[in-house]
């Protein structure tokens, strides 16, 4: 198994909270930040930013006329006009 070092696990940072990488590269993930205080520190506060947004985004909504002109966009997109 390759280890991966801080730049790369920055780069694959977001993807490995959002579960989004595959099960070799959470390994490789895992057994970095368990030694990289660095990285683990900035890996938690990028995890605290995504639950507050999520909470946000689920309090906010889309105005009905807004939402109405995005779908008819869509729509249209979608009919090739």
């Amino acid at each position: 198994m390759s280890r991966i070092d801080c730049e790369q696990a920055l780069a694959h940072m977001q993807d490995y909270l959002k579960r989004e990488l595959t099960e070799d590269l959470v390994v490789e993930m895992r057994d970095h930040l368990e030694r990289c205080q660095h990285c683990f520190s900035g890996a938690r506060f990028e995890e605290s930013f995504f639950l507050m947004l999520e909470t946000r985004a689920r309090r906010e909504t889309c105005p009905g006329e807004l939402r109405a002109r995005i779908l008819a966009a869509l729509r249209a997109e979608a009919r090739g006009d």
